[in-house]
């Protein structure tokens, strides 16, 4: 479980998958088209993959997630493993629960990335409401995610336009940002704790990620997870490490089904 898009600089799944070297399909989940000022964002999010796996008709041997994706992977194993013999095995990569901190940072990342088409002015306008809105006394983070959209979309339109893409494309791009702003409202929305009780987690030397972050954030009830193995890589690292693709395939070689 991630949300992999072209250009970003951590590893994905497709680096990872090789050095899996398993006898089984691996299948890469692809976040739905979500919009997060209007949408629902509740457990009908994960009704495209569930059903997915439920006419494939396979046996699924191992649910895998990185950073807010593991809490995906921690309720789809559950919601699996309630349809079949076995609850999948768990594996996650440096898995943070999604807050309002989260939700700031990755759209932090987003505006990053765009510094080729958007102005300074720009830049300093959807940062500046960025950190109005996290300012804001209890503010959700379902209700966050949608403000930084409600302040994208017109910027984010505007600049992709005036940098040459047509119409349609940039606002393909546009929605593109809104989805990955539903996917991590839908994250914080969701407990994965109970799927995570039985995780193997890969844990990275990145303090600001994953068990490090949480262990050091006042207020974050103990994660439990039933084992954890540390590797002294980046965060961003974590699926392009040979020796981090050796020790899993470890873990999954060890489990039985016909699909992971």
């Amino acid at each position: 479980m991630d949300f992999p898009v072209t250009g970003r600089n951590e590893g994905g799944f497709a680096d990872l998958a090789p050095g899996l070297k398993l006898d089984c399909a691996l299948w890469q989940t692809v976040a739905p088209v979500r919009d997060p000022q209007t949408d629902a964002l509740d457990d009908t999010y994960l009704e495209p993959w569930l059903s997915e796996v439920a006419a494939s008709g396979r046996s699924v041997r191992a649910v895998l997630g990185y950073c807010a994706g593991s809490v995906f992977a921690g309720v789809l194993a559950e919601k699996i493993g309630a349809r079949q013999v076995t609850v999948p095995r768990v594996v996650l990569f440096d898995p943070e629960l999604v807050d309002v901190p989260t939700v700031h940072l990755q759209f932090g990342r987003v505006i990053g990335n765009m510094t080729t088409v958007l102005t300074t002015g720009e830049i300093v306008e959807l940062s500046g409401a960025a950190e109005k809105l996290a300012a804001q006394s209890g503010v959700a983070p379902g209700v966050f995610a949608a403000g930084l959209y409600a302040a994208f979309r017109p910027i984010g339109t505007s600049a992709l336009q005036r940098a040459g893409l047509d119409e349609g494309y940039a606002g393909e791009l546009v929605q593109l940002v809104g989805s990955f702003m539903s996917y991590l409202a839908t994250a914080a929305g969701l407990d994965p704790r109970p799927g995570w009780q039985g995780a193997t987690v890969v844990t990275s030397a990145s303090e600001s990620s994953g068990l490090n972050r949480m262990r050091a954030t006042p207020g974050v009830a103990p994660i439990e997870v039933a084992d954890e193995r540390r590797f002294e890589v980046e965060h961003r690292d974590l699926l392009r490490t040979p020796a981090i693709a050796e020790t899993v395939a470890g873990f999954l070689a060890a489990g039985t089904g016909e699909s992971a």
